[in-house]
């Protein structure tokens, strides 16, 4: 219902009053190479993300859409609004009412405190960006270098995937999408943030505290299903960056207070450095990373970086398409299991884009993943 609401709200003043409007138009390829049984070796899909803003007098309405047809896979054709809100600005706070994402962290390769929103699987599983809109009210105040957010996320999300031929499909058994929940998926979640600012040092940080829902849920099989199960915590999370000439220092951590029986409390620590060389070749740029990621507890983690080392490399070409390189090696330092990946992007004239990928993915022998390598490329009009 506010859904509806809020898109009947968009159209109706766009009637009156001019929308703005951005975003991009892709064809996306990949192809596999792979040595398993009844998956595809490619995919080809359409993609469509834009947004529409409409501004009023202290206030504005926000729509994003995010749409993809996959020639192959059925489930990867879809059409969602991930932002569709209301916001009201006063002197000093403002207030955020229906569905929307926001991003949380400091490091480079993954942020374990970004955990406001479900990611979106049915997208992309690697791309920790790819996320759900969560539906929410958010109250922040500014105050003079720093600020306060009260957050209450109103719903959780079921999480589905891409169908069993497809290579990110890696359960061994059928899904059940339909999440269970500890009390009810309209359980609110609570945060409380605060976020500063340094005057002398270049520092920026914020602390939240967070009542409710956990973003880790875990697996169990269920009628011969494997189910997702979402689990009550009370969580403590910080993130930092700092700056030093052309060194930028970063750390991430969380600790969560368990109160289901079938999770134990838990502890994650990121840290990470980067390093710039400017101009080191001609008028290119080059950032060296190393990131460091820990999960502590009495039990197996299902989640990834429980003891990951992850060395990165980043080229800005500092020319006129905006080219750059992105390139990082992870390595689990328990089983040795290795992601890398790289990536180039660049622009074609002024409103095309390029991209292209490689990932292998070296797993340990038990792993429900498996030995795999991705050439994914993207070709996209931005509006």
């Amino acid at each position: 219902m506010i859904k509806k609401l809020l898109v009947i709200g968009l159209i109706s003043s766009s009637l009156c009053a001019e929308v703005e409007y951005m975003g991009n138009v892709s064809l996306e390829m990949r192809s596999f190479t792979h040595d398993l049984s009844n998956k595809r070796d490619h995919s080809v899909a359409l993609r469509l993300e834009t947004e529409l803003k409409q501004e009023f007098d202290n206030a504005q309405v926000v729509a994003k859409i995010k749409a993809i047809y996959d020639k192959d896979d059925n489930s990867r054709r879809y059409l969602d609004f991930n932002d569709l809100y209301y916001m009201h600005s006063f002197e000093n706070s403002d207030i955020l009412i229906g569905r929307s994402t926001v991003f949380w962290g400091a490091l480079e390769f993954y942020n374990i405190t970004d955990v406001f929103n479900t990611k979106d699987l049915l997208d992309d599983p690697f791309d920790y960006n790819s996320k759900l809109g969560s539906w929410n009210i958010t109250q922040t105040t500014y105050l003079e270098d720093s600020e306060i957010s009260i957050m209450v996320k109103l719903h959780e999300s079921n999480q589905k995937m891409q169908d069993a031929e497809s290579v990110n499909y890696f359960l061994p058994l059928a899904y059940n999408d339909k999440l269970s929940s500890e009390e009810g998926e309209f359980r609110p979640t609570i945060f409380l943030k605060y976020s500063g600012y340094g005057e002398d040092v270049q520092i920026d940080y914020s602390i939240i505290y967070q009542n409710g829902y956990d973003s880790q849920r875990y697996l169990r099989v269920k009628d011969n299903k494997f189910q997702q199960n979402a689990y009550i915590v009370n969580k403590l999370l910080g993130f930092a960056t700092l700056i030093d000439g052309d060194t930028i220092y970063k750390v991430e951590a969380t600790y969560a207070d368990s109160k289901s029986r079938q999770i134990d409390n838990y502890a994650q620590l990121g840290v990470g450095v980067e390093h710039t060389l400017y101009g080191f070749s001609n008028q290119r740029d080059m950032g060296l990373l190393v990131e460091y990621y820990r999960h502590e507890s009495d039990q197996k983690s299902q989640s990834f970086f429980t003891n990951d080392l992850v060395l990165g490399l980043r080229v800005s070409m500092n020319d006129a398409a905006s080219s750059s390189i992105l390139a990082g090696l992870n390595i689990d330092l328990d089983n040795h299991e290795k992601i890398f990946i790289v990536k180039y992007d660049t622009r074609v004239y002024e409103s095309y884009k390029l991209a292209l990928s490689y990932q292998h993915m070296s797993p340990e022998e038990d792993s429900l993943f498996q030995k795999l390598d991705l050439v994914k490329l993207e070709f996209g009009y931005y509006f």
